[in-house]
């Protein structure tokens, strides 16, 4: 008699169990197919447009980037310089992947000219606009601000 009601308590404890198990399992289901969806429209919604530029004299160097998104497509270009050569790639991304579109490189020297009296331009759409100088009277910082 102990065992039938050991049998009856066991699979009782089991029926109850497997509608709450299924309940949190599809529950988790439902929060991944939420999360997909938000996923989505974030996507199909997302902006933003950046730059940024560095014109460096003292070590003949130039990069330069920029960046616009308007949904799920992206497009922008990038271009650095270092002496030897400039190169500019464009680009843009979208459900297809990412993808050069044009790229142009051109010879420009023989390595970069150090310049210890020239000094470095940087600008961004984030960060404003600064230059610096080689600092020769601080052997420890080597650079001084120089906001323009």
């Amino acid at each position: 008699m102990f065992k039938y009601a050991l049998i009856v308590c066991l699979l009782s404890a089991v029926a109850i169990a497997l509608p709450i198990m299924n309940f949190f399992q599809d529950r988790d289901e439902a929060d991944e197919l939420d999360k997909a969806e938000l996923e989505r429209i974030q996507n199909e919604n997302a902006q933003y447009s950046f730059n940024s530029r560095i014109e460096d004299q003292i070590n003949d160097g130039s990069i330069q980037r920029e960046e616009t998104r308007d949904g799920t497509k992206v497009t922008g270009m990038y271009s650095y310089s270092d002496g030897f050569v400039m190169r500019t790639v464009y680009y843009e991304a979208d459900e297809n992947g990412y993808r050069v579109v044009k790229e142009d490189t051109q010879d420009i020297g023989d390595g970069p000219q150090f310049n210890a009296e020239g000094q470095a331009d940087v600008e961004g759409s984030l960060i404003g606009k600064y230059s610096i100088k080689l600092d020769k009277d601080d052997q420890e910082k080597h650079y001084k601000d120089i906001h323009a």
